[in-house]
């Protein structure tokens, strides 16, 4: 009877129980909760873990790998001590430059990975000193979280990995003088009433095929070193990328601009893709620069583009010839109104 047990599969029931997977315990040991997707929201409630918990293991150096919970109570970085040197031993000329220009008297650091995934995070995320910078030093992962409070985690730098991919901020989400060494993944990522990046650096590549920017949208003076996929997106409210430098190859391909869109003072060093994109308000490239052929000319204006001093190729297609909201429309009534006129011109002469 036992080895039949043993051998017959547990009941459904059995698989469905809400277990925590949890670290071994130690002295080094970090923060590690994953809750199956079999949790219901009681059980995840009853296991809810405290913001303070998640920051005493971010000062105490140690990981925080979270999964399927729910965070109750803020996540405030100004809390970190502020470390005595004024020089992380990963920097570079580039971060150096960085920590000059953000000023302060030296870095709080956040020295191990920190990943919520999948989890519900009721409280805001903030770094609001302008004392010095918040240093990560290994990856940071919020794909597939939902944050309900506020996000600003402005003057950080990203020395690894930063993964927000099918995340969900329902207020703003600031990233404002960020340093992004490596390659950040925004895809399928739904933004809420305000997105910031102002004056960031990103390094490596940047990928946010897919997302939503539902709110404001700022990328003023951002600096893209490496290729950078907006495809697909969608920005819902007034979008900025002026003064903003595209470094190598860039992608708008199918994106959609349904507020007022400005590319004012923006170089593009690389080929820069709009092919089907749609622009349903305003959008102003004044003082841009296209330093490879554009292909504006394959994306929908629904009102003209401003060109005011923009520098494109020669060989780039004339303004005339932008599709302007209903302009093939309008020139096949035009062509029909003249064949009719010359069918009836004809008939009389007859």
């Amino acid at each position: 009877m036992a080895l039949v047990s043993a051998i017959l599969p547990a009941p459904p029931e059995a698989d469905a129980v809400c277990v925590a997977e949890t670290s071994a315990s130690g002295i080094d040991a970090g923060l590690v909760i994953h809750l199956p997707s079999t949790c219901t929201p009681a059980e995840r409630e009853a296991h809810a873990v405290p913001g303070e918990a998640i920051m005493d293991a971010i000062a105490k150096g140690r990981p925080v790998d979270l999964r399927g919970v729910i965070v109750r109570g803020d996540l405030i970085f100004d809390h970190l001590a502020v470390q005595a040197t004024s020089r992380s031993p990963l920097s570079t000329p580039e971060i150096t430059n960085q920590e000059d220009r953000i000023g302060g008297d030296g870095p709080r650091l956040v020295r191990k990975a920190l990943s919520l995934r999948d989890s519900l995070v009721l409280g805001t995320v903030r770094h609001g000193s302008a004392d010095g910078a918040l240093w990560f030093e290994e990856p940071v992962n919020f794909s597939r979280s939902h944050f309900k409070g506020g996000v600003d985690l402005s003057r950080s730098i990203f020395q690894e990995r930063v993964e927000l991919s099918a995340a969900t901020f329902d207020k703003e989400a600031y990233f404002v003088q960020g340093q992004f060494v490596r390659q950040m993944d925004c895809r399928e990522t739904k933004f809420g009433s305000s997105t910031r990046f102002h004056q960031s650096t990103f390094r490596d590549s940047v990928d946010c095929t897919g997302a939503l920017f539902d709110g404001m949208a700022e990328f003023l003076e951002v600096t893209f070193e490496q290729p950078a996929t907006f495809e697909r997106s969608r920005f819902g409210m007034g979008t900025g990328f002026s003064g903003s430098r595209f470094k190598s190859r860039v992608s708008f391909s199918e994106a959609i601009f349904s507020r007022e869109t400005f590319f004012g003072f923006a170089v593009f060093e690389n080929e820069a893709i709009f092919s089907a994109a749609q622009f349903l308000g305003s959008v102003d490239f004044s003082h841009a620069e296209f330093r490879q052929q554009d292909d504006l000319v394959k994306a929908r204006f629904d009102q003209a583009p401003l060109l005011a001093h923009t520098k494109r190729l020669e060989s780039a297609q004339p303004t005339g010839l932008f599709q302007i909201g209903n302009g093939p429309y309008a020139l096949t009534l035009a062509f029909l109104i003249v064949a009719a006129l010359l069918v009836a011109y004809a008939v009389r002469l007859n």
